[in-house]
């Protein structure tokens, strides 16, 4: 196995976002950039995720995605971390992510991902199911 240039690459993700804080789902976008590591099969990538109400919110993480294999470009998983305002009360707090997706077809896959907000006063947990496109 040789090292080989790291590749960057942009995906969009559409679907929707809900939270413990109310049940209905609202359309979210996500939008990450990242880069291979070469030699392993692991990828570096930071995420944008923004809710579209009037709500607002946002959770900006820095990600490590493992790459598993399977059809299409396989499945993957990955955690991520950093910061962000879910419920929009204007106030950043640390913000934990743990993503899953399976690619249906070339340079598109479904992925799910949880969010964590750990707020002392409010934490919050969100869920987004989307489709994610890969350019």
């Amino acid at each position: 196995m040789l090292p080989c240039a790291a590749r960057a690459g942009i995906s969009v993700a559409g679907g929707g976002l809900t939270d413990s804080r109310s049940p209905s789902a609202v359309a979210a976008v996500l939008v990450s950039s990242g880069t291979s590591v070469p030699v392993v099969p692991l990828a570096l990538q930071g995420s944008l995720l923004a809710p579209l109400t009037s709500n607002g919110g946002y959770a900006a993480t820095f990600e490590v995605r493992g790459l598993t294999g399977g059809g299409y470009g396989g499945a993957y998983v990955g955690v991520g971390g950093g910061v962000g305002d879910l419920v929009s009360n204007q106030s950043a707090a640390p913000i934990f992510t743990f993503f899953a997706g399976k690619a249906i077809a070339p340079l598109t896959s479904i992925e799910l991902r949880i969010y964590k907000q750990t707020r002392d006063e409010a934490p919050v947990t969100a869920g987004f199911v989307g489709l994610r496109f890969s350019f």
